[in-house]
C-alpha cells in the first residue's frame, strides 16, 4: 500500500476525504489510510483495543476486509496482533523509538550523499516543489498535514536515491516515526520543521557528500531530541517501607 504516497498525494488535493468512495483504492485500503489518520491523530490511543467486528460495521465491509486491513498495519507496525487476544495498536518503547531514528541515520547518510551528487536542476525544482507544500501546511497550521508532509520529504529524497529497496524500507520507518511522534511529541510540534528541511536542500544542492550526510544527521537527530524520550529518573528508593521497618541512626 502506498501509504505514506498516496496521503501526500491527497494533502495536495486539500485533505484525506477526497479518497473516500474512490475507485483508486480498494476498500482494504482506504480503512487502512482512515486508521492510520486515526493513529497520527491519537483518535486511536496506543494501546487501545481494535475489535474486529465493531469495525466491520462501522465501515460496513466483512471482517475478512477488516482482517487484510490488520495484516497490514501490523506489517508496518503499526498495530500488534497478539494470538488469542487480539489486535492492538502499536505502543512503541523508548529503546524502539530510539532505534528507529538509529536505522534512519545510518540509512538517510547513505541518500543524503547519492542525491547530493546526483543533483540536478530538475531534481532541485521538485524538491522545492514539495517543501512549498510543507510551508503552507505550517501556516495553515495542518499539523497532522505537517506530519505526513515531512515523511514524504525523505521518501522523495529516497526515490530520487534510485534504490527501490532502500526507498520500500525507508517509507516502512517512516510510519514506524510518525507513529512515534504522535506518542512520543512534546507540547509543541516536533514534525520535521521546514526550516530545517530548506537547510538540508542547501546541503544537497552544494553537491558535497559529506556536508549533506552531517545536515541530515543533524536534521534526524533534532527531530529525535524533540521528543519526549527522556527516562524518568528514579527518586529515592525507601527501604524502610520496602521491608516495612523504622529507620535508626545507630547501626548495630
Amino acid at each position: 500500500m502506498e501509504s505514506i504516497v498516496t496521503m501526500a498525494k491527497a494533502e495536495q488535493t486539500g485533505s484525506y476525504s477526497s479518497y473516500k468512495g474512490s475507485e483508486k483504492l480498494r476498500p482494504e485500503e482506504m480503512i487502512y489510510h482512515e486508521m492510520l489518520d486515526a493513529i497520527l491523530d491519537r483518535r486511536l490511543e496506543p494501546g487501545m483495543k481494535l475489535i474486529e467486528e465493531d469495525l466491520a460495521k462501522t465501515f460496513g465491509v466483512s471482517r475478512a476486509r477488516i482482517r487484510a486491513t490488520f495484516l497490514q498495519l501490523a506489517h508496518d507496525k503499526l498495530i500488534n496482533l497478539v494470538p488469542n487476544r487480539g489486535a492492538f495498536v502499536a505502543e512503541p518503547t523508548i529503546d524502539e523509538a530510539i532505534e528507529v531514528f538509529s536505522a534512519r541515520r545510518m540509512i538517510e547518510d547513505g541518500v543524503a550523499r547519492k542525491v547530493a551528487t546526483s543533483m540536478t536542476p530538475e531534481r532541485a525544482e521538485q524538491i522545492k516543489a514539495h517543501l512549498d507544500r510543507e510551508h503552507d501546511a505550517h501556516h495553515r497550521g495542518d499539523h497532522r498535514a505537517a506530519i505526513i508532509l515531512s515523511g514524504e520529504f525523505h521518501l522523495l529524497l529516497a526515490r530520487l536515491s534510485g534504490n527501490l529497496v532502500i526507498e520500500e524500507f525507508l517509507e516502512r520507518l517512516i510510519l514506524r516515526t510518525s507513529l512515534i511522534i504522535a506518542m512520543y511529541e512534546s507540547p509543541q510540534p516536533v514534525d520535521c520543521s521546514h526550516t530545517e528541511h530548506d537547510q538540508l536542500l542547501n546541503a544537497l544542492l552544494s553537491g558535497d557528500p559529506d556536508v549533506a550526510a552531517a545536515e541530515m544527521s543533524r536534521h534526524l537527530d533534532a527531530i529525535r531530541d524533540r521528543l519526549q524520550l527522556q527516562r524518568p529518573k528514579p527518586g529515592k528508593t525507601d527501604f524502610a517501607s520496602i521491608f516495612g521497618r523504622i529507620p535508626t541512626s545507630e547501626a548495630s
